[in-house]
């Protein structure tokens, strides 16, 4: 059973998570659901509240707008972080367990806008949606943390890559080229991990 939490507020998903104080645990096996219930979060330190989802067995955070420390916590627990989604709660929750959650089609809005237009289709009526690993920026290479220089390929192969905007991870891939990765789910550059 997986475990997910759904930030939300008068039944929608609350729009920050660094303020919102419930949130909706649901577990679910094999496109069912076997437990729902409500929980509290504790106000105060993202410490507290990571560990507060650590203890629920949260394996992942469905959530509005969150601060990157918080974020960067609850991720630091083992918990995947899907960001920056609106919407009716119960209708997410379905399409969450349905497997058909599209985090475009739930996006906040004005989130992810330059992708929108790149992902819906160009001139001619043919796509725009770049291959995973292709597309504008293919083969820039990415700086560090800081602007200190480019992060060696070992750090790189060793974390695989980890996209900032909705949470996606993809695995190390050991002998592959050191460039800019494109997340298949939100098309955000991907930063290293």
């Amino acid at each position: 059973m997986r475990k997910i939490a759904f930030s939300h507020w008068d039944n929608r998903i609350a729009p920050v998570f660094d303020t919102s104080c419930q949130i909706r645990l649901v577990g679910e096996d094999n496109r069912r659901i076997v437990l729902e219930r409500e929980e509290l979060l504790v106000e105060g330190l993202p410490a507290a509240r990571a560990l507060r989802l650590a203890e629920l067995g949260v394996d992942v955070l469905v959530c509005g707008a969150i601060s990157r420390v918080l974020q960067e916590t609850v991720a630091g627990w083992g918990i995947r972080v899907v960001p920056f989604v609106a919407g009716d709660l119960e209708e997410i929750i379905r399409a969450w367990v349905g497997g058909a959650f599209d985090c475009l089609a739930f996006a906040m809005p004005g989130c992810y806008g330059k992708n929108r237009r790149r992902l819906g289709g160009g001139r001619r009526g043919r796509s725009q949606q770049p291959h995973p690993g292709e597309g504008p920026g293919w083969g820039r290479q990415v700086r560090g943390w800081g602007g200190k220089g480019l992060r060696s390929p070992a750090a790189v192969r060793a974390g695989g890559w980890v996209c900032p905007r909705c949470g996606q991870w993809t695995p190390p891939e050991p002998g592959a080229p050191w460039r800019a990765r494109y997340c298949p789910c939100c098309g955000a550059v991907m930063t290293a991990r």
